[in-house]
């Protein structure tokens, strides 16, 4: 009887012990619980805080180019007075425009291709100006698709980015002759057919011009041989001029073949520019230079922009890196403000260098006076644009983003679209970009 007692007695004992245990590890648990949470309060805050002081920068970075341009509003020759502003043009400006194969397996239905799931996310940037611009660094030719080496994309990929908003593409790249001329003429026939515009090409082979121009200037157009495209953007005349360092295939094509693709001469630039000139109020350069996958300017770069500059070319749009390069006001010789965007990275790709996912949309406004036949530049503004991968297992794996909303969603607790380490590296990329733009 006692020995059960006993036992009864060390049970309650072991059993109260047991329960003060429990509520000590509970207790525990709920501290750490409380620590953790705090800790991710305090980190969610840090990380506004740190998007909020980034976009800071990016816009002010922004307001100084906006002070910069605004000079050109004052004309010299009109004893410091402002211009009156009768006519204004929106015009937005994507870098290169390319294709990968895992693109095309993303997009691939039972039917064919929808690349249209790719650009919904920024169609709206280029659709809010009259004319947007990008360089198409891909063919559509019947046969074998391709990605790497030679480019070459199912024309659903065209339809994609014409419904994203671009209206006149520079066919001036490395790629234009991967298939000869011929793969170019049916590209071009190809692109003709979607009602967007081309420049940066050969009249030999290129009739674009025809939906621009009147029948006469059509004709004074050939008999020029100008390899641009003038465009009347709200009564503003535009001319848009492209060129290319060279081609990927130069060993493989013809010097006869050679003679379809823009590649940049002094004497080839000067020509357009005094046609340009003679016939239009505004003339945009789009080149395709530069090193690939850097951004640093190179010397090839500077020695053409000195000559842009210097015979009256208005702005010069820069791709082929594939990633962005410094954003510059050079005055030339008269001391107007020229804006060279050396870079403007890939509007979309899925290339794998480290900063290929990261691009400028630039938005330029050019202005006009009733009593003047040139055009000045207004206004810009840039919006970083992210391709973001989703993976292969997802449903849509490739996506372009606005970067800043992106990460100012996720700041805000929003983690559906990306996790803590993507919010990390854009946080990064958005600080590295907004170093790169303002290099001086």
């Amino acid at each position: 009887m006692r020995n059960r007692r006993n036992t009864r007695k060390r049970n309650v004992v072991l059993d109260t012990i047991t329960n003060r245990n429990f509520i000590i590890i509970v207790s525990i648990l709920l501290a750490v619980i409380i620590v953790a949470e705090g800790v991710i309060q305090i980190r969610k805050y840090q990380d506004r805080k740190l998007l909020a002081k980034q976009a800071e920068e990016l816009e002010k970075q922004t307001g100084e180019i906006f002070t910069a341009i605004e000079n050109n509003l004052t004309n010299p020759s009109n004893n410091g007075e402002t211009t009156v502003i009768t006519r204004t043009a929106r015009i937005s400006a994507v870098g290169d425009i390319l294709c990968q194969m895992d693109m095309i397996d993303d997009a691939k239905i039972d039917d064919g291709y929808d690349f249209s799931h790719m650009f919904t996310g920024i169609s709206k940037f280029v659709k809010n100006s009259d004319l947007a611009i990008g360089t198409l660094e891909t063919n559509f030719i019947d046969g074998k698709y391709s990605g790497v080496g030679k480019y070459n994309s199912p024309v659903e990929f065209l339809k994609a980015v014409k419904d994203s908003g671009i209206g006149l593409v520079s066919l001036a790249h490395n790629h234009v002759l991967d298939y000869g001329t011929q793969g170019l003429e049916t590209t071009i026939s190809k692109i003709k057919e979607q009602n967007v515009e081309i420049t940066g090409i050969k009249n030999k082979v290129d009739e674009s011009n025809e939906s621009t121009l009147d029948e006469e200037k059509t004709k004074e157009q050939e008999n020029s041989n100008f390899t641009g495209n003038i465009k009347e953007i709200n009564g503003i005349k535009v001319a848009f001029l492209g060129y290319t360092y060279g081609l990927s295939n130069e060993n493989e094509v013809t010097d006869e073949e050679k003679k379809s693709a823009n590649i940049y001469s002094e004497e080839l630039a000067q020509k357009d520019i005094e046609y340009a000139k003679q016939n239009s109020n505004y003339i945009i350069a789009i080149m395709h230079w530069g090193d690939v996958n850097s951004s640093t300017i190179t010397d090839y770069q500077n020695n053409i922009t000195g000559f842009l500059v210097n015979n009256d070319v208005d702005m010069i749009l820069g791709s082929h890196p594939s990633v962005v390069e410094p954003m510059k006001i050079i005055q030339n010789a008269e001391g107007k403000n020229i804006l060279v965007a050396y870079s403007l990275g890939n509007y979309i790709s899925s290339l794998k260098y480290e900063n290929a996912d990261v691009e400028l949309i630039l938005n330029i406004q050019i202005a006009k006076s009733s009593d003047s036949d040139k055009a000045i530049l207004q206004k810009v503004d840039y919006t970083p644009i992210y391709v973001l991968d989703n993976g292969t297992k997802a449903e849509n794996r490739f996506e372009l983003t606005d970067m800043k909303q992106l990460a100012k969603d996720y700041a805000n607790g929003d983690t559906s679209k990306i996790s803590r380490k993507k919010y990390d590296e854009i946080i990064k990329k958005l600080d590295e970009l907004q170093k790169i733009v303002n290099e001086n």
